[in-house]
C-alpha cells in the first residue's frame, strides 16, 4: 500500500510541473493554511515542513484530527461537511504549493496527455485523505472511553472481526485521544465481559 502510494505521488509531481498553473506560500509556525472558503476551493501540496488539521466545536473545544507531513495533499474541498470550524495550521516553516480547482477540473489547454492521469491521482488522494480525516472526527466525537475503543476496533477488524495489534497500545491510546490507563482498563473490561478476546497480536470481536 504504501508503495502503491509513493509511486501516486511521484506521479503527481512530475504531473504538476508538466500540466498545470501553480502558485506556492512558505508558512511560519502556527501561520493558517486553509480555512473553509465558499469563494475560493484550493488544494495544496506540502513540498516541505509539516502541519496539522483542527477542528474547533461551537463550546470552543479544539481538536487535532490529523498530522499533515511532506507530500501529503490539502484541501478545503471537504470542509463545508462539517458543523465545527476546521482550519489547517503550519507546525513549522512549511512549503505549499497550491493548485486551483477550477484549473484542475477544466480541459487541459495544453492538449497534453498528463492531464486526466493527474486529475485521476490527484482526486483519488483528496478522497483517502477524506475519508480518514471523517473517521477521526466520528471517532473523537464518541463520548466514553468504551465507545472510542469500541468505534477504533469495529473500524479496523477483518471479515473475521479480528483485529491484528501492529502497533503498541500506548499508540493506540495516543490516537483515540485517551488516556493509557484508562484505555487498558476499559480493554480488560471488556474481555472480562465477553466483547472481545485477546490473542497474543490479534483481538476478536464477540458481541
Amino acid at each position: 500500500m504504501k508503495n502503491t502510494q509513493d509511486n501516486s505521488i511521484s506521479l503527481f509531481q512530475n504531473y504538476l510541473s508538466t500540466c498545470v498553473n501553480t502558485t506556492s506560500k512558505v508558512y511560519q509556525e502556527k501561520e493558517v493554511i486553509l480555512t473553509l472558503s465558499p469563494l475560493k476551493k484550493q488544494i495544496g501540496f506540502i513540498e516541505y515542513g509539516n502541519a496539522k488539521v483542527i477542528k474547533i466545536d461551537k463550546d470552543g473545544t479544539t481538536t487535532i484530527i490529523k498530522e499533515l507531513k511532506m507530500y501529503d495533499i490539502l484541501s478545503n474541498l471537504f470542509f463545508e461537511s462539517f458543523e465545527d470550524e476546521i482550519y489547517i495550521v503550519s507546525n513549522s516553516t512549511t512549503k505549499v504549493i497550491f493548485i486551483d480547482y477550477y484549473d484542475v477540473i477544466k480541459n487541459c489547454n495544453k492538449g497534453c496527455s498528463y492531464h486526466n492521469n493527474m486529475v485521476f491521482i490527484l482526486f483519488e488522494l483528496l478522497i483517502r485523505d477524506y475519508k480518514q480525516q471523517n473517521e477521526k472526527i466520528e471517532l473523537l466525537s464518541k463520548r466514553s472511553v468504551r465507545e472510542k475503543i469500541l468505534f477504533f476496533l469495529k473500524s479496523r477488524m477483518n471479515e473475521n472481526n479480528i483485529f491484528k495489534v501492529t502497533t503498541s497500545y500506548t499508540a493506540i491510546a495516543e490516537y483515540i485521544a485517551v488516556d493509557r490507563s484508562n484505555f487498558m482498563r476499559e480493554l480488560k473490561k471488556l474481555e472480562m465481559e465477553g466483547f472481545i478476546e485477546k490473542k497474543a497480536k490479534f483481538i476478536e470481536m464477540k458481541k
